[in-house]
């Protein structure tokens, strides 16, 4: 299982990285970022494809049938992606699950105690809603392990980079149990990886104080820059000392998916951690189709790693 400690400043250690695809485009390109995770990690990568079994029922050898073509096409698209090059060979696994996708995702991640899931979205449009779109918004809610998706904008050279070529890694902040688990993986991530680390706090409105002046625009001028130097004091210390790498805390206005994916964008962040939970940038579970992590997930130009707290 995976290796942490309670700490921020601890390694996080991937050993059982899984992967699902339905050979689409977008699960195509997750998987090179699961490939590419796995061989730095020197982990085990099990790409999985789960077989729809409605319709198996009127042929009696369909499911066999399909099964085995799934199988062949799952091993020659890991030889695809995994190949040495005489980089670290991958020790990698091949599944072939039936019935309902999430369920069977979730059947292999307990059985083969995962790590790591990464999956591939496509949006709102399209095959979304059975493929793995809506397979992604489910594990947002429910996954046991943090799932890093791999959405729509994403660049698809990633993989293809040097591991770390990420100029920095966001991370969006709270005071919430949630917030801190996700900080001790991009803490993680920023060491291994060398990237500038990027702590984010964001708020919606400016509180007026009982003392603020009010002098027209200075009020929220005046504001913004008190509730900035309390937000980021307060972020800096949620870091760990001697931290090893560069890092920045930031604060944010508006609404947190305009001002997530801002900052990612002006801070050149290769990653976006998240931390799941029901209070603060996240709606309760009900709520989660249209959440703010599923928002950053489609409009992000990188992959976002989600992180739910124990």
């Amino acid at each position: 299982m995976l290796s942490e400690s309670a700490t921020p400043n601890a390694g996080i250690r991937l050993q059982r990285v899984l992967a699902a695809t339905d050979f689409s485009e977008n699960s195509v390109n997750a998987l090179r970022y699961a490939a590419a995770l796995a061989r730095d990690h020197g982990a085990r990568l099990y790409i999985v494809h789960v077989l729809a079994s409605l319709g198996y029922a009127m042929v009696p050898d369909g499911a066999v049938q399909a099964a085995e073509a799934a199988v062949q096409d799952l091993k020659e698209l890991g030889q695809k992606l995994v190949s040495n090059d005489g980089s670290r060979p991958i020790d990698t696994a091949v599944i072939v699950g039936k019935g309902e996708v999430s369920a069977a995702l979730e059947d292999v991640i307990r059985t083969d105690h995962i790590d790591l899931v990464v999956l591939g979205t496509h949006g709102r449009t399209g095959l979304e809603k059975i493929t793995l779109g809506s397979v992604a918004e489910h594990f947002f809610r429910r996954a046991s392990c943090p799932v890093l998706t791999v959405g729509p904008s994403s660049s698809p050279d990633w993989p293809q980079r040097e591991l770390g070529a990420e100029k920095a890694i966001l991370c969006p902040m709270d005071s919430a149990d949630a917030s801190l688990a996700a900080l001790t993986y991009a803490v993680s991530i920023a060491k291994r990886t060398h990237s500038k680390l990027v702590l984010l706090d964001v708020a919606e409105s400016v509180p007026q104080g009982e003392r603020t002046p009010v002098i027209g625009d200075a009020v929220d001028a005046a504001a913004k820059d008190e509730l900035r130097r309390v937000r980021t004091q307060w972020l800096r210390s949620l870091l760990p000392e001697g931290l090893g790498v560069e890092s920045e805390a930031r604060l944010a206005f508006g609404p947190p998916v305009a001002a997530i994916l801002a900052e990612a964008a002006t801070t050149a962040s290769g990653l976006i951690v998240l931390g799941l939970h029901h209070k603060s940038f996240f709606p309760p579970p009900a709520h989660m189709p249209s959440s703010t992590a599923y928002e950053v997930v489609i409009g992000a130009q990188c992959p976002v790693l989600t992180v739910r707290s124990s």
